[in-house]
């Protein structure tokens, strides 16, 4: 794998209590899959924001077919903060 995927889970669109997760399959829908199996509810809206970086998956010790949940607080400048809360373990993807 060279690289996984960037989830956002929530309630609706702007949901300031949204949930990403970084997800370690390549393929888009199979890791939209995975969330709204494994870690989303049936009302929750699920969208893929894009790639994350093999370096980024290795050094969250992240497997194929794992993911972490993370949330994204703001400080005053804007910067992006990602902070770990859970990583989970999936069966086999197929």
């Amino acid at each position: 794998m060279h690289y996984g995927r960037l989830i956002r889970v929530s309630k609706y669109r702007g949901d300031p209590h949204a949930v990403a997760c970084i997800v370690a399959v390549a393929d888009p829908a199979k890791a939209i899959e995975l969330i709204r199996t494994q870690a989303a509810t049936p009302d929750d809206e699920i969208e893929d924001f894009g790639r994350v970086s093999d370096a980024l998956l290795t050094a969250l010790n992240l497997g194929t077919a794992q993911f972490m949940r993370a949330w994204r607080p703001l400080g005053s400048e804007g910067f992006l903060c990602l902070r770990v809360v859970e990583k989970t373990r999936v069966g086999p993807q197929t």
